[in-house]
């Protein structure tokens, strides 16, 4: 077994997601952009609920509420929990790099700030690129997310490593330091042939 583990986030950096993809579905019968129904809804509070709904404080039905009323959808419930799963396609490069890693014997385990319907989502629709991962680590279920020095702890936890022994990977600057500040190392992720890069110099067999 290797000395260190690799904790990879999921939104990205393991896959692509756009929210204006669910928000096409949601305007198209009212004559609106993905964009346009994505700025009505941050204007009344989308960014306040995703954070309720990614700590589990708040349920899907809950959410989706929310989101139907600022909205204005015409769309039944389960319509608009279909479209909202909709907003991921997979980084095939990191995906190959991750089944690389795991074949050479490093514990990799998937850290993502998510929620129900989501991880409901990406869990079936791409499990075997998930295989890899021993543990996939989500916000909605420990109760906290990046940047919470908790968030990282549940991951370093899940890998079976000291944090000093984890290596966090995170497409946002302020993920990657909050990983760092709770003694993990880290890794901004802003391409491939750069992630590549970076972990060689950690010393792993890339």
């Amino acid at each position: 077994m290797r000395e260190l583990a690799l904790i990879f986030d999921f939104g990205n950096v393991f896959a692509f997601f756009s929210y204006s993809r669910a928000c096409e579905s949601i305007g198209a019968p009212l004559g609106k952009t993905g964009d346009q129904i994505l700025e009505q809804l941050a204007a009344q509070g989308l960014n306040a609920w995703i954070r309720l709904y990614e700590t589990g404080k708040m349920s899907s039905d809950e959410f989706m509420t929310h989101v139907a009323e600022a909205s204005g959808s015409t769309l039944s419930l389960a319509e608009l929990r279909d479209a909202w799963r909709d907003i991921f396609w997979l980084n095939e490069p990191v995906v190959e790099l991750v089944a690389n890693l795991d074949a050479q014997g490093y514990s990799l385990v998937l850290g993502s700030n998510t929620n129900e319907l989501h991880a409901e989502s990406f869990r079936v629709t791409y499990a075997e690129a998930l295989l890899p991962f021993r543990e996939l680590v989500l916000s909605y279920q420990v109760g906290h997310m990046k940047p919470d020095g908790r968030f990282y702890l549940a991951c370093a936890h899940a890998a079976g490593r000291n944090p000093s022994a984890c290596v966090f990977i995170d497409d946002l600057p302020a993920n990657v330091q909050g990983a760092i500040g709770a003694g993990l190392q880290g890794v901004h992720y802003q391409n491939d042939e750069q992630l590549v890069t970076d972990l060689r110099r950690l010393g792993i067999d890339v």
